[in-house]
């Protein structure tokens, strides 16, 4: 009788302390994390780096889920506005606090539903510019917007020769700093939301001492080698923006192949060609100043709980700002064939974050088609 009334006990015991869990995890505020792509991406699993480094630091419990909506060029208009409705019907039913956006996708098909709006309060992570989602003045809107570190390339040139497209510099170009002639600089990116979000930062920027010749956004991989070829008749650098996603040829819509894109443009540019991704380096470009996805995720983290204390005492959420840390890729071979070299910190930040590429040069351009 002992016996079973112990075990009665302690079945209601263990009832009410499962009771007791459940009712506190439905308790603690929610924080929903979507990305538009899948998990297994490079740059995804870096912005997730830095969203769990800063989720570590936090001693307030919130219940945090994932959710990835797995958008590929390869799906069609229909597939992609099921991956949005899926996600969508995530959201009205777990019903986070705060829904984190990470990605231009993920506010096209699923953020902007909710700017504005009764629902979750919303952080959004992207480069575009977030009005055009509809978030300028939405009272329940916040995030990061990711900024090009246009400011730690112009310091960047500062180490730079004025290095011959070819060959080491002349004894001339090798005067001081303030006395050197101001270097001529041109970019090129796609033609498309994220090129023209570029763009316009590029443009606002102030370069001086050096000056921006003009910003060429093309449609497709012929016009991209058409315009670096005609950077090389009056500019000192290239800027090559994002070109992810670029159509081979006008009439084929196919994405012309990264690696293609990148070491083509790292060969045939008579300019220094300075990426701000590092899928140019990674595909063969000789360097590249970055913004961080870690310390962008972080950002992200930071603005979502920043966002949860702005809830409980009532408050509006905290304004949005630009992201603040940046990455250097290098390629030291291909640096080394241009007569440029940077000091040894710069060197020493890219092996920091594994961004430093060490193949050797084989001096060959990649095959065209």
């Amino acid at each position: 009788m002992k016996n079973r009334l112990a075990t009665v006990f302690a079945s209601v015991f263990v009832l009410l302390l499962l009771a007791l869990l459940v009712a506190f995890n439905h308790q603690k505020p929610r924080v929903l994390i979507l990305h538009s792509f899948s998990e297994s991406g490079l740059w995804e699993t870096a912005v997730n780096t830095g969203i769990q480094r800063e989720l570590a630091r936090n001693r307030e419990p919130i219940a945090v889920r994932w959710r990835y909506m797995a958008l590929s060029p390869h799906m069609n208009a229909k597939q992609w506005a099921a991956a949005a409705q899926r996600s969508r019907a995530t959201i009205d039913s777990w019903r986070p606090d705060v829904l984190v956006a990470i990605g231009e996708e993920a506010q096209d098909y699923v953020g902007r539903h909710y700017a504005g709006r009764a629902g979750p309060r919303l952080v959004y992570a992207m480069g575009e510019d977030p009005a055009s989602f509809g978030y300028a003045g939405a009272p329940n809107v916040t995030g990061v917007h990711e900024a090009l570190p246009l400011a730690q390339i112009v310091e960047l040139l500062r180490h730079l020769d004025r290095a011959s497209p070819r060959g080491r510099p002349s004894p001339q170009d090798r005067a001081s700093p303030q006395d050197r002639p101001s270097l001529r600089i041109r970019a090129v990116g796609i033609d498309d939301p994220t090129g023209h979000a570029e763009r316009q930062q590029v443009q606002d920027f102030d370069w001086g001492p050096h000056r921006l010749l003009g910003v060429e956004l093309v449609p497709d991989f012929q016009a991209w080698q058409e315009a670096v070829r005609t950077a090389g008749q009056d500019a000192d650098v290239l800027l090559v923006l994002s070109f992810g996603g670029l159509p081979k040829a006008p009439g084929d819509p196919g994405e012309a192949d990264g690696l293609l894109v990148a070491g083509w443009t790292e060969h045939e540019s008579r300019p220094l060609a300075i990426g701000v991704r590092e899928s140019f380096v990674a595909g063969g470009g000789a360097l590249a100043v970055v913004p961080s996805p870690y310390g962008l995720g972080e950002q992200a983290a930071r603005k979502a709980l920043a966002t949860l204390a702005a809830i409980r005492h009532g408050e509006p959420p905290p304004a949005p700002e630009d992201s603040l840390d940046f990455q250097i890729a290098l390629r030291p071979g291909r640096l080394a064939a241009r007569g440029v070299e940077l000091p040894a910190i710069y060197v020493q930040a890219a092996r920091a974050t594994q961004s430093l590429y060490d193949t050797p040069l084989d001096g060959k351009p990649p095959r065209t088609r």
